[in-house]
């Protein structure tokens, strides 16, 4: 199937399984919906970059460092994921996770925390490989901290995880 042909099929069909996802979740005081093949599901709240609507997705999440690690991985598609680009305008946003709510600061993972997180995405999940494989743009590892970070942005390299307490314990 073509990227394009993928994007325009993929993007309707998330928004519903994710209001589909959130409503079983809502339903069942989560639990149904707060784990995916062995890891912890996050819902993170962002404010719409045009609109300054709220905005609520699910994105699987792996605790790394005492921080939550997410793709931007868009299940493979072209199009960076609007809880992305949200948060690059706004690092500011809320993450729930197993009904507890906290605020985050999002910042994208210097190279080296990147590469060893994405690695283990791909251990958890095949299918995050196959993602890769399908779009031309990086997938980016998005770190969620719960104090303040240094912008959003593909990192220089020279600033790691910053020290801030950890976000829940593992």
């Amino acid at each position: 199937m073509n990227q394009r042909r993928y994007t325009r099929w993929t993007r309707p069909a998330a928004k519903v399984l994710a209001q589909a996802h959130r409503a079983a979740y809502r339903a069942t005081n989560g639990r149904l919906g707060g784990r995916w093949q062995g890891a912890d599901v996050a819902w993170i709240t962002t404010t719409g970059r045009r609109s300054g609507r709220r905005h609520t997705t699910p994105v699987v999440c792996l605790r790394e460092q005492g921080q939550l690690a997410v793709v931007a991985s868009n299940g493979g598609s072209d199009q960076v994921p609007d809880w992305w680009l949200n948060l690059q305008h706004d690092p500011r946003g809320e993450v729930e996770i197993a009904r507890s709510r906290r605020q985050i600061w999002a910042r994208w993972a210097h190279p080296d925390l990147e590469q060893r997180v994405a690695s283990r995405f791909a251990q958890a999940f095949p299918r995050f490989e196959r993602y890769r494989e399908r779009t031309a743009r990086a997938i980016p590892v998005v770190i969620l901290h719960t104090e303040p970070a240094e912008p959003v942005g593909p990192s220089t390299g020279a600033s790691s995880v910053c020290n801030s307490p950890a976000y829940l314990a593992s």
